[in-house]
């Protein structure tokens, strides 16, 4: 990696922003209070630091973004993401706020030559990791790390979070709380209920710790069809299982990934104007559609020949047996000393402890939207407003929820299924970024005419 390349490229992104700055005016000042904030956002990965960016462009100051990660361990990228690249396209745009010197593009051809970007065909994991290091320190997006939301609580005009640092709680003030910490930010990483009483040491969720250097020589199974079952089977492989077997339930891997049909500008641009019942219409042939894994994943473990994938063959029943695990599936029995489960994520905000104060009155599509054609999974995501903010349940009077905007996974009912994914950022983040402009614009409404009046920069022409 060219450091000095990347030294120059930073400058030049420095200069960049400078001259593209108009109107540079910070127009919402810090808080003059210690521990409050104009804007709280919660999750230093891509999400929050384009978040940051773009309101700081606006003229936006007193942004904190914290993470509970330590520094180069935020998001996914260096934790439980084990694809070789992203699944995306590479010619990803929307962080960089249209100049390309701060675009992945530019990091990419500075950091390994010129030619290097035409090369690949998707960005290297690592290397997006790397870029996004880099994003943050050229922009100087001040992010909070080691520090974890523990609670949110409206106060007025104001949203307390309760936060823990360095082993201790401190409630801190914000105008304004983004939610941007993570795929599972409105729920959670889930096994079967069948499965939750198997001890520990027998198994781990796909996006979770696996120590993979523990399995040499073992015999793992993973459940599940999706590419992080797939990535973990590869990495059991890689690390010297002795047997890899993957079930799944559908007879088939499925071959056509809709998401690839939503990258265009007019689906990801306008799609949250579009009326409930198409929203609806277009979520839930999604996930009967699914998505399939990566050609990556899937080959790589084909390369294998202690490897084994199972069509149709979903587990029934888990029994421990001495050191092992004996699974009942409709094919007969199988054995393994591990297992990994790539069973996906459940939204429910009633499992996240950070929202226990308001759960109760966010509203869900259950709550708004009456269909023939029911989904439980879908009703229980949040119906989120114009700026990805939460709305009251009907009949519920908490205008405060407004003030709270969750930029993750489960918006995507309300926003599109690319929202809050790198594909999506071009057009989600300016969305959700004027959402929390709007609200605070509209806080300062009352003082407006007071400050024009008290506008007295004079050009003295004569």
């Amino acid at each position: 990696m060219n450091r000095e390349a990347l030294s120059a490229l930073a400058a030049q992104a420095r200069a960049d922003m400078a001259a593209m700055a108009y109107p540079a005016r910070i127009w919402m000042p810090a808080p003059a209070e210690a521990g409050r904030h104009n804007v709280l956002v919660v999750g230093g990965g891509q999400s929050g630091l384009g978040v940051a960016f773009q309101l700081a462009r606006d003229g936006v100051a007193g942004v904190s973004v914290i993470d509970k990660a330590p520094r180069g361990a935020e998001g996914p990228w260096l934790n439980y993401a084990r694809m070789a690249t992203l699944r995306t396209p590479k010619d990803l745009v929307g962080l960089e706020c249209g100049l390309p010197s701060l675009s992945v593009r530019g990091w990419y051809a500075a950091a390994f030559g010129p030619d290097a970007w035409e090369r690949i065909v998707r960005i290297p994991r690592a290397h997006w990791a790397a870029y996004l290091d880099w994003f943050r320190d050229t922009t100087a997006i001040p992010v909070r790390n080691g520090v974890e939301l523990r609670r949110l609580e409206p106060q007025g005009d104001w949203i307390a979070a309760d936060l823990a640092i360095d082993g201790r709680t401190s409630r801190e003030y914000a105008r304004r709380v983004v939610l941007a910490h993570g795929f599972e930010n409105a729920g959670q990483w889930t096994l079967p209920e069948w499965a939750e009483a198997l001890p520990e040491r027998f198994r781990a969720h796909s996006n979770g710790p696996v120590d993979f250097d523990a399995l040499k020589g073992k015999r793992v199974a993973v459940l599940g069809h999706g590419a992080s079952a797939f990535d973990n089977a590869l990495a059991a492989l890689k690390a010297g299982a002795a047997r890899v077997d993957l079930c799944f339930r559908r007879e088939t891997l499925p071959e056509i990934n809709p998401h690839r049909w939503a990258e265009f500008a007019g689906y990801l641009r306008h799609y949250p104007e579009l009326p409930d019942a198409t929203k609806w219409a277009i979520m839930r042939r999604f996930r009967l559609m699914d998505q399939p894994p990566t050609a990556d994943g899937v080959n790589g473990c084909k390369a294998f020949a202690n490897f084994a994938a199972h069509p149709g063959r979903p587990w029934t029943k888990l029994a421990v047996a001495g050191d092992a695990v004996r699974i009942d599936t409709p094919q007969g029995p199988l054995d393994a000393d591990y297992l990994i489960f790539a069973t996906g994520m459940r939204v429910d905000l009633s499992l996240r402890p950070e929202l226990a104060a308001i759960e109760a009155d966010i509203a869900r599509w259950g709550d708004m939207h009456a269909t023939d054609d029911p989904d439980p999974v879908l009703a229980s995501w949040p119906y989120l407003g114009a700026g990805f903010e939460f709305t009251p349940k009907p009949g519920r009077n908490t205008p405060a929820l407004s003030r709270i905007h969750q930029f993750g996974f489960a918006a995507g009912l309300s926003h599109g299924a690319q929202c809050a994914s790198v594909s999506g950022h071009r057009h989600a983040l300016p969305r959700l970024v004027a959402g929390i402009t709007r609200g605070l614009f509209r806080d300062i409404e009352p003082g407006l005419i007071a400050d024009l009046d008290g506008y007295d920069a004079r050009e003295k022409l004569l």
